[in-house]
């Protein structure tokens, strides 16, 4: 790509590289040059062209905007008086007047929002800066920092989260009834720096500088109609953008400005719209014209636009084949190109071409330098001067005389004299030259004709072959086959061909049968021996926000084609004017880049099935975080089925301080539509405890806390049958799926010899589903149960943390209301609902200890909870009509304590095994708590209390201790120290220092782990619990411990490299001042 090329009208393209270009030398000190006079007139100050046309010709059209679909007119009047209103409301913001407030920024597409905002600033005094709406939260702070900026001004497009700065919605600004004339009387005084323009930043942090209006005079005559309409195509935060726009006004011209979208193929269709309308002039890219074409011909395939007068091309190569297709489409237009960049500009060398409308097209386009004093010399690919009498190309170098101001300049200054190809540098007689690094054939002393790029140009047996040219062929010869390509030369040295098939061609053609077109093509038109090596069939070419097409992206395509060649298709995300779009359009973005795969950006993919990994799904959940300020857990953005455009919804939700998935009904009034008043115990005689039961119902008997259940079950109930409920197609398989669970989680039930594990015989398998109507038993099944079992410890329920309530009821309410419906037929059963502490809505930050009672506030996150609430309910309506009935809420439930099986799929041990990796972790003098209660504890606890006949009149209980439950961070880590991992324990600043100068995906997905986990304790009181398990849980150091032997039994973690220690006593902390996470 051609960097170094930019449209005459536009200014500067992107510098080569991100050199800091603040400290350029001003422009009152740069050395001017006589000029001739100006038919336009003086050049004025933006906000004096706005003032002046408003007060003389106050109706003058200045914007035509189309951003809601329809077009919109503003004159320069109306502008003039929503500009002032706007001014005014900014003069009140706090600080507005501060020495060290300067520059505002501004964040806002293209629109008469950005206009209007510009101006605003602009008469106070004050500068604007330009944010890209692509700038992650990182360079947002930095350029927020750098300028000492308090307030980002927005319209429409809320930018995420910039810690230090004030987010100013500017559509809540009232026109003002009372909005003086237009007058400089009014205004602050001007200030000739208007804006603080970027770089792109594709490097790191974007380079910056101020940015005068009369910086991009030259471009009023290249344009040259007075009352001139404008079409702007860039974001705000180019510099084609600004420059056009200055000129457009002292040309007492129109901008029109298209409706926005993330759509590329939508973007051209809408600027067709505004060449349809009349617009006169347009600046564009060569890619971007192309695809207008191209898309205004599929639909009217004899479109031209006759009123168009003049158009830019430029900041990328332009081929001859787009010049001929703009001459064809525009047959009143003059063609104009610059070429120039702001490197070049520091010693002034502009080049120009223009083709007149009745000219015919040149073979070539000529590029003449203007700029007196300043020479073109050709450098060889070792950076040697070519002599012009024995080759007339080379690689494009300017050079001044050796007393030329631009020799103190910064960028000459600090030349590397050791690099001759490097874009700043002293020629041998100590003249300053810039290097272009493009190929370019010379016509005249001081004119010439761009090639390509010098990285384009290939050697090919011996040869050099440019890839342009090779391109260009192809469009020539094979347009009939082949709509669009671009040849890449990958790290391997092989050419990969990309194309696009021609609308209506045979979509079936193999890349052999392509590669064989264009390698017959090549050797009939005598072409070097070019081999195309691959080639890979694109639906569109990716284009970055300047209208380019990405040449970054298709070389990451390029380099990974046998991947793409087989990869899904996934279908591109919907493209709407909204918050949420703009979001999953961010979150596409953040995960191509995470997964390096540029073919995920701007689509909606299952998020769990395009290669996240543990480590790299918390590095996005950290990009969320660092751009929105919204915690999102990994564990949820691989939950099934989430996507981008979900997880979108879950951050606006969040954004919104809405709970992540609120309850979509009243609970309250869904319960009681739900209760049953027919559950009573009325008609039965008076409930007495069983003394001996004969069989227990145990539902959710294949889950990790139920398969440790049925043998505490079976041990507190010698002579019960336990029947366990599975979703089977046979009874058999019920017993088999059932028995299999346990036995591969419950590793001590292998022992056959050891009676306690053998209930074999008291273990009934029920085939059944409980969020069907009674389970879809069967009637002789369901009488069974009626008649011959005494208890009902109901466990089952769906975990999903994104369903909201509808999705979850069948399974986690109806079947309650089975349950209920079991309890009261034939005899009464003793109900014992296993429910969860995150049916208690919580204060966030309270420390106060969550008590053993029914609570009534539904307003709980997430379906799981609210469908357990419900149940809760239920149970509590059923108890007060005389059911005998708990409700029994554990906390988290971690790994059995015997043997130390765990999840390794929870991010606590994700967090433990990256920080084993880095051998660092931030637990120096750490406060933050883990909880643990492992699972084998919480069976026993459960199990003792269905067993008790006292239970029934406490009701609730809470299966967590704070006083012997918890373990402190530090604590985790000492133990893996003492067991042979080596950790070093520091701070949390010094842990994210390591961790960003070390990048790697998974070093960056510590730190959204780390946040995670320093808010996962709460206090709860188990007084209930106690009175009838005293016991307290195994202690978690020896559940942590055993966890961390059985996580290198699986080879979760890497061998241990030490040999064990003796671990030191720890004091616990007090854990009041952290809360629940919302985890269970």
């Amino acid at each position: 790509m051609l960097r170094a090329i930019s449209c005459c009208f536009g200014g500067s393209a992107d510098p080569v590289d991100d050199r800091d270009v603040s400290s350029q030398t001003p422009v009152s000190q740069q050395p001017t040059f006589p000029s001739p006079l100006d038919p336009f007139g003086p050049w004025l100050h933006p906000v004096e062209c706005l003032i002046n046309i408003a007060r003389d010709e106050p109706d003058a059209l200045l914007i035509n905007t189309y951003e809601s679909g329809a077009s919109e007119r503003l004159s320069y009047l109306r502008v003039w008086k929503q500009a002032y209103s706007v001014a005014q409301a900014l003069k009140a913001l706090p600080g507005w007047n501060d020495d060290d407030h300067e520059v505002i920024g501004t964040f806002c597409e293209t629109n008469a929002g950005w206009v209007i905002l510009s101006f605003a600033v602009w008469m106070l005094g004050k500068k604007t800066l330009n944010l890209a709406l692509n700038f992650p939260a990182a360079v947002r702070k930095a350029l927020c920092e750098r300028y000492s900026i308090k307030y980002i001004l927005y319209h429409h497009n809320k930018p995420g989260r910039t810690i230090g700065v004030t987010l100013v919605d500017a559509t809540t600004f009232p026109v003002l009834d009372n909005v003086p004339p237009p007058s400089l009387e009014v205004c602050e005084p001007l200030d000739d720096y208007v804006t603080i323009q970027c770089t792109s930043g594709t490097t790191g942090i974007p380079k910056s500088f101020q940015f005068a209006h009369t910086g991009v005079m030259t471009g009023r005559a290249a344009i040259g109609i007075l009352r001139i309409s404008v079409g702007l195509l860039q974001p705000p935060s180019f510099v084609a953008t600004s420059s056009l726009f200055l000129n457009t006004l002292n040309l007492g011209g129109s901008v029109w400005i298209p409706e926005s979208t993330y759509n590329t193929v939508e973007q051209a269709i809408n600027a067709a719209q505004i060449l349809d309308e009349g617009v006169a002039f347009l600046g564009l890219t060569p890619s971007f014209m192309k695809l207008i074409i191209t898309t205004a011909t599929s639909r009217s395939p004899n479109v031209k636009w006759t009123a168009t007068k003049v158009i830019g091309l430029g900041s990328e190569h332009i081929p001859m084949s787009v010049i001929h297709m703009t001459r064809e489409r525009f047959p009143n237009a003059e063609i104009q190109s610059g070429y120039g960049s702001s490197e070049t500009g520091v010693i002034g060398a502009y080049s120009y071409m223009r083709i007149a409308v009745n000219s015919p097209i040149p073979e070539k386009l000529v590029y003449k330098l203007t700029k007196p004093g300043v020479r073109c010399l050709l450098f060889d690919e070792k950076g040697e001067i070519i002599d012009p009498r024995y080759s007339n190309s080379g690689i494009l170098v300017f050079a001044v005389d050796l007393d030329h101001p631009a020799k103190d300049h910064p960028s000459f200054v600090n030349a590397d004299p050791n690099d001759k190809l490097s874009t700043f540098g002293f020629l041998v007689d100590g003249s300053p030259r810039v290097c272009t690094m493009d190929w370019v054939e010379m016509v005249g002393e001081n004119e010439f004709s761009v090639v390509g790029r010098f990285d384009q140009k290939i050697k090919v047996n011996g040869v050099y072959v440019d890839l342009n040219y090779l391109k260009e062929l192809v469009h020539k010869h094979l347009s009939q086959v082949i709509a669009d390509c671009y040849f890449i030369h990958t790290s391997e040295r092989k050419i990969i061909l990309l194309y696009i098939l021609q609308e209506g061609y045979n979509p079936n053609l193999t890349s052999a049968d392509i590669i064989r077109v264009v390698e017959d093509m090549f050797l009939l038109l005598n072409v070097s021996k070019v081999p195309v090596h691959n080639c890979l069939k694109l639906d569109a070419f990716p284009f970055n926000d300047s209208g380019k097409v990405d040449l970054k992206k298709l070389k990451r395509i390029a380099e990974n084609v046998e991947q793409y060649g087989q990869a899904v298709q996934y279908p591109a995300l919907m493209v709407t004017r909204t918050f949420l779009t703009k979001i999953a359009f961010k979150i596409s973005e953040f995960s191509s880049q995470i997964l390096d795969n540029p073919g995920l950006y701007g689509r909606n993919f299952y998020i769990g099935g395009v290669g996240f990994d543990s480590l790299s799904i918390g590095r996005l959940a950290l990009a969320l975080r660092e751009e929105y300020g919204v915690e999102i857990s990994p564990m949820i953005l691989l939950s099934n089925s989430m996507s981008p455009k979900d997880v979108a919804q879950l951050v606006v939700d969040i954004l919104d301080d809405k709970l992540v998935i609120p309850p979509t009904i009243d609970l309250a009034a869904e319960a009681a539509k739900l209760d049953d008043a027919s559950v009573t115990a009325e008609g039965f005689p008076p409930f007495v405890y069983p003394k001996e039961v004969r069989g227990i119902v145990l539902t959710g008997a294949t889950s990790f806390l139920g398969a440790f259940l049925i043998f505490e079950l079976a041990h507190k109930f010698p002579r019960a049958k336990i029947y366990c409920l599975a979703r089977t197609e046979t009874e058999k398989l019920a017993f088999l799926r059932t028995y299999s669970n346990a036995s591969r989680l419950v590793i001590a039930s292998r022992n056959k010899n050891d009676p306690w594990y053998d209930v074999r015989d008291r273990w009934v398998g029920l085939r059944g589903d409980v969020s069907k109507e009674r389970w879809a038993l069967s009637d002789e099944r369901w009488k069974e149960i009626c008649e011959e079992t005494d208890m009902i410890v109901h466990n089952a329920a769906e975990v999903h943390w994104l369903y909201n309530y509808n999705e979850l009821k069948a399974t986690n309410v109806l079947s309650t209301v089975t349950v209920l419906q079991l309890a009261t037929t034939h005899h009464l059963k003793v109900v014992h609902y296993i429910s969860t502490i995150g049916t208690i809505a919580m204060a966030k930050g309270s420390d106060k200890p969550l008590e053993e009672k029914m609570y009534s506030n539904w307003n709980l996150s997430g379906g799981y909870s609210q469908t357990k609430w419900v149940s809760e309910q239920l149970i509590n309506k059923a108890r007060s009509r005389g059911v005998p009935a708990t409700i029994i809420r554990p906390a988290m439930i971690a790994g059995d304590s015997g043997y130390g099986v765990c999840n390794t799929d929870d991010y606590i041990w994700r967090y433990v095994e990256g920080c084993i990796k880095l051998g660092i972790c931030p637990a120096n003098a750490s406060p933050v708590t883990w909880t643990m209660d492992p699972v084998d504890h919480v069976a026993k606890v459960i199990a003792e209390i269905v067993s008790s006949e006292e239970a029934l009149s406490k009701f609730v209980f809470h299966i967590s201790d704070s006083e012997h439950s918890v373990i402190t961070e530090k604590r985790v880590f000492e133990i893996a120290d003492s067991v042979g991992w080596t950790v070093l324990q520091d701070t949390r600043e010094k842990f994210r220092t390591v961790i960003w100068r070390n990048p790697s995906p998974d070093n960056h997905a510590l730190l959204a782990f780390m946040r995670m986990l320093m808010d996962l304790s709460f206090r709860v009181d188990n007084t209930n619990t106690r009175s009838i398990y005293p016991t307290p849980c195994p202690s978690p150091e020896l559940v942590v411990r055993k966890s961390l032997f059985h996580l290198d039994r699986v080879s979760y973690l890497d061998q241990p490299t030490a040999a064990e220690t003796e671990l030191k006593d720890e004091e616990y902390p007090d854990v009041r001042p952290f809360t629940r996470t919302g985890r269970h």
